[in-house]
């Protein structure tokens, strides 16, 4: 059997193996998270459905993760009710900014 046909069976364990810790980077503070939206939303969707969900704290690096503070306390949960594909902690994902809370 050639590699080729082995190719997409291996990409597709490699990204799902990948996806694993970025998954589990669930946010360790309640009020704090990134929320990580779809790429193809417009930079204005994307921070107002994160304003919708909490304070601005710090847009990522990359354009679709906005980091955002819920004073209620659910941040993920406000930013996934907002249309952010899921959240992580953005003081472990590399793909966040460094920002001290205010």
């Amino acid at each position: 059997m050639r590699f080729s046909a082995w190719l997409p069976a291996i990409m597709i364990a490699a990204i799902s193996t990948a996806m694993i810790p970025v998954l589990a980077a669930r946010p360790l503070d309640a009020s704090l998270a990134a929320g990580v939206f779809p790429p193809w939303w417009s930079q204005a969707e994307i921070l107002t459905a994160a304003a919708g969900a909490g304070a601005i704290l710090a847009t990522g690096t990359l354009p679709f993760v906005v980091i955002v503070r819920s004073a209620g306390g659910d941040a993920a949960k406000r930013l996934s009710d907002q249309g952010a594909l899921f959240s992580l902690d953005p003081n472990g994902a590399a793909m966040c900014a460094r920002t001290e809370p205010r």
